[in-house]
C-alpha cells in the first residue's frame, strides 16, 4: 500500500507540474483612486475590477489595497502617489467582509485594515497596445488598509501567501514557488525597465547561468530569505584611486536578508562608513535615508556572496542623476538587520520553492523582448533559455515555447505563427 500511495503521489506531482504558470506584470501605470502613474504589480480587486498597482512584499503574506479613505487618516509621506491606488470596497458586488479573521502579518508591519475576502485578478499584459487577459481568483482573502503610517497596497507573497495558497488550491499552478524581477521602473531607482512576477513559474529568458540554486529558507524570521555576503568592492576605470576596493570592516563577512521593503541597501556601520569614506557620500534627509555622493562616480560596486553569486551594480545605481547612492546611512547603535534591497534585486532574478523551502538566484537579463514562462515544479531548478542552441532567426529571438511580450500582441500572434508554419513548409 506505501508503494502504491508513493506512486499516487508522483502521478499527482507530475499532472500538477503540467500547470501552465501565471506571468504577471510590474510596470508603470494608471490606477483606480489616483491621477498619477504608479509602478507596481498590474493587479485589480472586485466585481467591478478596480485595477492597482500595487508592489511585492516578500515579508508580508497577505495582499492589501489603500482603501478609498486611506489618505485622509494617514500622515504617509506622499501617501497619494504611494499606495498604488485606492479602492471603495462598498462598490465591489464580490465583497465579503470578515471582522474575525486573524491576521498572518504581524500588526507592527500594516495599518490599521479591514479583513474579508474579494476577487483578485492578475494580469497579464504583453502588449501595450492591446487589452490585458486576467486570471480570476476568486474569493481570496485581501485586506484594505483604513488608516495609519505604515504603506498598504502590497502584493503579499512571504512564506503563508494567502494569493498563492489560493492559486494552489484551485489547481491554477504547480505549487507554492514564485520568481521575481523587480525592474528598475520605480520612482527612486530612476529606471525604465519593467519587472514581472511569476505565480507557479518563471520566465526563462530572463536570466542567464549558472542559478546559484537550493539556497535554504530561514523560516523562523520573516525576512526568510538569508545571505551571507563575503564581499564588496568599489572599482572606477576612470579613477585610478579606486581600483577594486573592498569596503568590507576589515574583510570580515558578514549575514544579510533580502527585502523587496526599501530601496538602498542596509550595511553594518563600519562597512557603511567605508563606502561615505571611499565615495565622499553624506546623509540626507532623504525619507529612505540615502547617502548621497558629493563627488561624479563611474564606476561600479560588486557584491559578493558566499555561495558565490556576485552582483554588479553599475555606475547609474550607484551614482544617479541626483548623485544617491543605493546604501542607506546607519547609525553605530543601529542593531537592526543588514538588508540587500531593491537596489541589489534590480540585478537579479529570485525564484522561491517554498514547498521545498529552498530559493534560487542568478544574474538577471534586464531588457529581454520576449517573455517566456515555463512551469515550476517543485523541488526543481529552473533553466534559463539558451539561445545560443537555436538555429533559425525565430529561434535565436525566442519563438519557440513562448509567449511574444512587448513586439507582437493579439491577432499578430496568428499572424506569426502562420508565418512560422510557412516557413517550415518550405524548410521541409
Amino acid at each position: 500500500s506505501a508503494l502504491l500511495l508513493a506512486s499516487l503521489q508522483t502521478v499527482a506531482l507530475a499532472a500538477n507540474c503540467s500547470l501552465s504558470p501565471i506571468y504577471n506584470d510590474i510596470h508603470r501605470r494608471t490606477v483606480h483612486g489616483s491621477d498619477v502613474f504608479q509602478y507596481g504589480s498590474f493587479i485589480g480587486v472586485g466585481l467591478p475590477s478596480q485595477n492597482q498597482s500595487i508592489f511585492v512584499s516578500l515579508k508580508l503574506n497577505e495582499t492589501s489595497f489603500a482603501s478609498s479613505n486611506f489618505c485622509q487618516h494617514s500622515n504617509l509621506t506622499n501617501c497619494q502617489t504611494s499606495t498604488g491606488g485606492s479602492v471603495d470596497y462598498n462598490q465591489s458586488t464580490t465583497w465579503q467582509p470578515n471582522p474575525s479573521y486573524n491576521s498572518k502579518d504581524f500588526p507592527d508591519v500594516v495599518p490599521s485594515t479591514i479583513h474579508g475576502k474579494d476577487n483578485i485578478n492578475l494580469f497579464t499584459h504583453f502588449f501595450e497596445t492591446e487589452p490585458a487577459s486576467a486570471t480570476i481568483v476568486r474569493d481570496t482573502q485581501v485586506a484594505f488598509g483604513e488608516s495609519g503610517d505604515v504603506r498598504p497596497g502590497r502584493l503579499g507573497m512571504g512564506s503563508s501567501s494567502t494569493l498563492l495558497n489560493s492559486l494552489v488550491a484551485m489547481g491554477r499552478i504547480a505549487g507554492r514557488t514564485y520568481s521575481l524581477y523587480v525592474g528598475s521602473g520605480m520612482s527612486r531607482a530612476g529606471g525604465v525597465v519593467n519587472g514581472s512576477s511569476v505565480f507557479g513559474g518563471y520566465d526563462a529568458g530572463r536570466f542567464y547561468k549558472p542559478v546559484y540554486a537550493n539556497n535554504p529558507l530561514d523560516l523562523s524570521n520573516p525576512d526568510f530569505l538569508h545571505v551571507t555576503v563575503t564581499g564588496i568592492t568599489l572599482n572606477d576605470k576612470t579613477n585610478s584611486a579606486i581600483k577594486n576596493i573592498s569596503i568590507l570592516d576589515k574583510g570580515a563577512s558578514f549575514q544579510a536578508r533580502i527585502t523587496t521593503d526599501q530601496y538602498p541597501m542596509s550595511l553594518p556601520y563600519q562597512v557603511t562608513q567605508n563606502f561615505m569614506s571611499v565615495l565622499s557620500a553624506e546623509t540626507t534627509t532623504e525619507i529612505d535615508n540615502s547617502l548621497r555622493l558629493t563627488k561624479p562616480f563611474n564606476g561600479s560596486m560588486t557584491i559578493t556572496l558566499s555561495n558565490g553569486f556576485s552582483v554588479t551594480l553599475p555606475h547609474q545605481v550607484v551614482y544617479n542623476n541626483s548623485g544617491l547612492s543605493p546604501v542607506a546611512a546607519r547609525s553605530k547603535q543601529d542593531s537592526s538587520p543588514n538588508y540587500l534591497s531593491l537596489a541589489w534585486l534590480s540585478e537579479v532574478y529570485l525564484m522561491i520553492d517554498y514547498d521545498s523551502n529552498v530559493f534560487h538566484m542568478a544574474q538577471v537579463k534586464a531588457k529581454n523582448a520576449y517573455v517566456m514562462p515555463r512551469t515550476f515544479c517543485p523541488k526543481s531548478i529552473p533553466v534559463p533559455y539558451d539561445y545560443s542552441k537555436s538555429s533559425s532567426p525565430f529561434m535565436k529571438q525566442g519563438m519557440i515555447g513562448a509567449v511574444i511580450g512587448g513586439i507582437i500582441g493579439g491577432s499578430a500572434i496568428v499572424i506569426a505563427c502562420v508565418a512560422l508554419y510557412m516557413w517550415w513548409k518550405r524548410r521541409e
